[in-house]
């Protein structure tokens, strides 16, 4: 019955169509009553918060929000729409493209006489690494 009253003890705070069995409940139980009468001082605090009155915006509250909006600077993708920066931006890359694809050529080996051979990498294994390696690879392979 507690968890039941607790869920709608919110409810009986905003109702006044309360069932008999929920006060019947609150009669008897302490810790309940308890509970509704804390839920009451927060009600009551909370309500003590509000405003007594509705704020309306002073005149010209709305003209000077649209006038803040209006003097903001602009977004950083309009420079881009601007022609003169447009025509440097294009000019610019295009030297860029230029560059890269002049070091590549240039820098590129050409042909098969460049191509080296291959490098052959010998390593001195220690013989007790080399016991070890036979002895995993034994494990490994091991089939009964």
């Amino acid at each position: 019955m507690h968890q039941l009253i607790r869920e709608h003890l919110e409810e009986y705070l905003n109702s006044s169509d309360v069932p008999a069995q929920f006060h019947t409940h609150l009669g008897e139980c302490g810790e309940c009553t308890g509970e509704l009468r804390s839920l009451e001082a927060q009600s009551h605090l909370l309500r003590s918060l509000g405003s007594a009155r509705d704020v309306e915006p002073r005149a010209g509250f709305y003209a000077r929000v649209l006038e803040r909006i209006e003097a903001q600077p602009a977004s950083i993708w309009s420079v881009f729409l601007d022609r003169k920066f447009g025509l440097r931006l294009a000019v610019a890359s295009a030297a860029l493209i230029a560059l890269l694809g002049t070091y590549l050529v240039t820098s590129e080996p050409g042909g098969p006489e460049s191509a080296s051979a291959p490098v052959v990498v010998s390593t001195d294994i220690p013989q007790q690494q080399q016991q070890r390696d036979a002895v995993l690879v034994d494990l490994a392979s091991y089939h009964q």
